[in-house]
């Protein structure tokens, strides 16, 4: 059989929306930051179940596991618990570029332009 062929696969129909990024935070849901600032928590089917108001400059969001985001502003990261609406950590680290978990999300590596930041998950 032809590997090119995917007659058989269904595609789902694709939404679009404007916004910085998204990131999974749970199995059906994602959380995304929209260009007002507002984090957008949406279910699989595109619908906003949960609307937050961010406050301090938040310009991208990264993954930090189920239910928790971690919020990037020009000075600092802080990590985001969506469901309580509390920020749990924060950490004044600057210009952060990428951020890179261990395998049991206990710990984080925050990479900036000149800078290593090691960091625990509280």
């Amino acid at each position: 059989k032809d590997r090119g062929d995917r007659s058989d696969v269904q595609m789902g129909e694709g939404k679009r929306m404007k916004g910085v990024t998204a990131v999974w935070v749970a199995r059906n849901r994602y959380a995304a930051l929209d260009s007002a600032g507002k984090l957008l928590v949406k279910s699989s089917s595109h619908e906003t179940t949960k609307t937050v108001e961010l406050t301090g400059g938040i310009d991208y969001i990264y993954y930090a596991g189920t239910g928790t985001v971690l919020l990037r502003n020009p000075e600092s990261v802080s990590l985001y618990d969506i469901q309580q609406k509390i920020t749990v950590a924060s950490v004044r680290i600057p210009k952060v570029v990428r951020v890179v978990w261990s395998n049991d999300m206990s710990h984080l590596a925050l990479l900036c332009k000149r800078t290593i930041a090691i960091c625990t998950r509280k």
